[in-house]
């Protein structure tokens, strides 16, 4: 089995950005790292934190920010120092480190903690690294200690900017780049010269910008927040961190990263452009677009439907389709699960038999077709006992992209989209989930699709069910220029095609915003969820468990308007503090995390800053951000 799991690496949808597997291997890649470096910091009691856009996806998403693939820590000079003295003797073999000393054009007051020395396409590293041949790693930044004084901060930021002036007619010459490392050694040790502050910040090149200090006091204790399938270190203090750098930073800012998305894409095209090499991807070719002669059913008297999910998330993305099917009573619907499987580069199966009849998850459609009370004419049916060539159904839906071209999973080839056409009338694809009304400026949305719109399932399809005209133009346009530049014809013609291909159903994913447990009826209390995050205790000591008291006060003079369950979000220090005060109020406390997936009891939030509110803001529910400042 994989490390992370099979589960980790399947398309979906978060904040309406879709992430395909091909960023999801990025992700993976850049957590093992990451482990590497955790080991060796619990080993020698280093202390790091996450930073930049890893502290703001942790916190506001428990993991990756959407549209971002990298991974960035900081340390303090100390710690750092540290970390440099035995990280050598301690990484992985195959790891390296990036910096200026010892890596060409790393000109940067920054570590970068590298999976390898170069792109490897040998066996051994692809089968251990998912398929992922590309260099993946993790930046660390320094914070260093400031002056008290603003005058000698100013001084000494004006030698570090003298130095790195010089430095710069050295940089790029092959003959001057001793005198180059000679210099930033000059400046990083001014850096350092100061070994203790209330005041700490990465010096370049924010503080030599002018950018504000932070207080060494947020960074004196340490959290652990959920981030994907690990846990990584933050300030305890960090919602003060994000305000001070973001501002309001639960607000959705997308392609903000310091980088192309996704990184290793450049990587690709350097690889290719170098070396001459195109990499096998998915190409268009003009007979992809000519219908086979279906098999003939002979004279059947029923229409028969098959649905071909992937897995029992991904199912939500069918039943409004599958429950319109259903109302027909002339209709028989099948469903038929298949299993996402493992596969090494050269697609072969990489579980065993009894893991695919797992990753099938047959009992959960039974649960689900039984919630959805499926009436006498739904037939659920293993994928080994569907015969295509016997039923011919009238119509088949499919929701997964790639046929073979998934960089690690695969559903049974017997089941690609190219070979489903030879036995059906009408093939279509739905997407797995509804996307966020993106524009042209939305560029990390724009390429994203290269990953799962310009793929098998959209292509061999006789229809692609879309969410709006929106999203139906981003797909025309996508698939015409996939075409184009697969072949030269008549462009007008061939947008016309996938006009006629991609079509618009508005209720495609059912309701949304089912504001049901919003309840109107008059005195029934609506309930709000609560959450309680570690930075309030760190931040407000002082005042937690009386503000604590106070609202929980308010929501008991409202209790009938209002009926508060608190969500605790992780942290052990004021758990108890919470827990005791909750029973006083008579209020739940809950602190399971299959909450965070599941708000539909849930009419609003109030609370601290944590990842659920991305899904209240979704669903369009109410959400307001406590403020101790008020």
């Amino acid at each position: 089995m994989i490390r992370h799991g099979v589960d980790f690496f399947r398309d979906e949808i978060r904040n309406g950005f879709y992430i395909p597997t091909a960023v999801k291997q990025s992700w993976a890649a850049a957590l093992d790292v990451l482990s590497e470096i955790d080991r060796i910091c619990k080993a020698h009691d280093i202390r790091y934190f996450a930073d930049w856009g890893t502290i703001l996806g942790a916190v506001r998403h428990g993991g990756f920010v959407p549209w971002d693939d990298d991974l960035d820590i900081c340390m303090l000079r100390d710690d750092y120092e540290k970390f440099r003295a035995v990280c050598d003797a301690e990484l992985p073999e195959n790891f390296c480190i990036h910096d200026y000393e010892r890596h060409q054009g790393h000109w940067l007051f920054l570590a970068r903690v590298v999976n390898n020395k170069h792109i490897r396409f040998d066996d051994e590293h692809l089968l251990n690294n998912y398929n992922f041949p590309w260099l993946s790693g993790v930046d660390i930044f320094l914070k260093d200690y400031l002056y008290d004084d603003p005058e000698k901060e100013k001084d000494r930021d004006d030698k570090i900017m003298r130095l790195l002036a010089e430095a710069e007619g050295y940089v790029g010459h092959a003959s001057g780049r001793e005198k180059a490392i000679e210099l930033y050694r000059q400046a990083e040790k001014i850096m350092g010269e100061v070994r203790s502050s209330d005041q700490v910040g990465q010096i370049f090149p924010w503080v030599l910008k002018g950018g504000q200090p932070e207080d060494y006091e947020w960074y004196k204790e340490t959290v652990l927040l959920p981030f994907e399938d690990t846990l990584i270190p933050v300030p305890a203090c960090y919602n003060q961190v994000l305000t001070r750098r973001y501002g309001d930073y639960n607000r959705i800012v997308k392609g903000a990263a310091g980088h192309d998305y996704p990184s290793f894409d450049g990587q690709r095209k350097a690889f290719e452009s170098e070396t001459g090499t195109a990499l096998p991807r998915f190409k268009f070719d003009k007979n992809m677009l000519e219908r086979p002669q279906e098999l003939d059913r002979g004279h059947v008297a029923r229409r028969e439907v098959l649905f071909l999910p992937i897995g029992p998330i991904e199912w939500k993305s069918l039943e409004s389709s599958f429950a319109k099917e259903c109302v027909n009573p002339d209709t028989d619907v099948y469903v038929v699960p298949l299993p996402l499987m493992h596969k090494d580069f050269y697609g072969r199966i990489q579980m065993t038999d009894e893991e695919i009849i797992e990753a099938e998850h047959f009992e959960d459609y039974v649960r689900i077709l039984e919630e959805l009370e499926a009436g006498d004419n739904v037939y659920l049916t293993g994928f080994t006992d569907y015969d295509l060539a016997q039923h011919c159904p009238d119509r088949i839906y499919i929701q997964s992209p790639y046929d073979e071209w998934n960089p690690v999973l695969t559903v049974p080839e017997y089941y690609y989209a190219r070979s489903l056409r030879m036995f059906t009338k009408e093939l279509i694809y739905i997407p797995l989930g509804p996307v966020g009304e993106f524009i042209d400026d939305d560029l990390p949305d724009k390429l994203a699709m290269q990953f799962y719109v310009t793929m098998p399932g959209s292509v061999y399809a006789d229809k692609v069910l879309v969410q709006s005209e929106n999203i139906r133009g981003h797909y025309v346009d996508a698939l015409t220029k996939f075409e184009i530049d697969g072949m030269s014809g008549d462009n007008e013609g061939i947008r016309r095609y996938w006009e006629s291909r991609i079509c618009v159903e508005e209720d495609l994913y059912g309701c949304t915003n089912d504001n049901s447990s919003d309840s109107s009826a008059v005195n029934v209390p609506k309930r709000m969820l609560f959450g309680i995050s570690s930075y309030e205790y760190y931040e407000h000591k002082d005042i937690f468990e009386k503000a604590l008291r106070s609202r929980l006060e308010i929501f008991k003079e409202n209790a009938d308007k209002v009926q508060v369950d608190i969500l605790l979000y992780p942290s052990k220090k004021r758990d108890d503090i919470v827990r005791k005060i909750a029973i006083e109020f008579g209020i739940v406390v809950r602190e399971d995390m299959d909450l965070m997936l599941d708000i539909s009891n849930y009419s609003a939030y109030y609370g601290s800053s944590m990842p659920i509110i991305q899904e209240f803001i979704a669903q369009k529910k109410p959400v307001m951000v406590a403020d101790y400042n008020i």
